[in-house]
């Protein structure tokens, strides 16, 4: 059995040491010019693939997760003093759907090239824009430029508070990862969302 193996082994380094010399015998015969083209011609595909999944992602994002976020905390935030429907959450998608998915889609953006110049730049900004899927919650048709305004006077001295409260809820966090999001999904984001509506409410 033990030789069998070792023939075994000995007779795949066999094969593997020929297939890589097919590969650098090919590789000896491309022309220089035909090397340089094919690595030029493999770099612009995997741009242009890589172009179109962060474009297809960003349109997902953008038209579809967005306005269901903004539906979600449109619900907890009516929750708070009455009774809402579950319909609701789906609100994101109705009046002011494209003001919504528009402003949104410039809160992500400044938030990433915020995020090139470090990690924490990104993060004062995400505080700072904090409120604006909330106000476009509340006030569908309010303009990208007040809500953008209005959330940097809401998070004005505010943004260490909310990193503080964020931070209360780490316990959770790791309670939903031991269960495999289990406690997340039926209690902690439930509670989180609801906490974050009051938030909203106070500030």
């Amino acid at each position: 059995s033990l030789e069998s193996t070792l023939n075994s082994l000995d007779s795949d380094l066999t094969d593997a040491v020929e297939f890589a010399g097919d590969i650098e015998s090919i590789n000896d015969e491309l022309e220089p010019e035909d090397s340089t083209a094919f690595w030029i011609a493999f770099a612009v595909a995997v741009t242009i693939i890589t172009l179109v999944i962060v474009g297809i992602s960003l349109a997902v994002t953008t038209f579809v997760a967005e306005p269901m976020h903004i539906g979600c905390l449109s619900f907890f935030y009516k929750n708070l003093h009455e009774d809402v429907q579950f319909k609701e959450v789906l609100s994101g998608f109705g009046e002011g759907y494209m003001n919504r998915a528009k402003t949104m889609f410039f809160v992500n953006i400044k938030v990433a090239l915020w995020s090139l110049l470090f990690v924490i730049p990104g993060i004062i900004k995400r505080y700072e824009y904090r409120m604006i899927p909330y106000l476009m919650a509340v006030n569908p048709t309010m303009s990208t430029k007040e809500a953008f305004a209005k959330s940097k006077e809401m998070m004005d001295g505010q943004k260490w508070k909310t990193f503080i409260y964020d931070l209360s809820f780490f316990g959770w966090e790791i309670l939903s990862v031991i269960t495999l999001g289990l406690i997340g999904v039926l209690y902690v984001a439930p509670y989180k969302y609801q906490t974050d509506a009051a938030l909203f409410e106070a500030l």
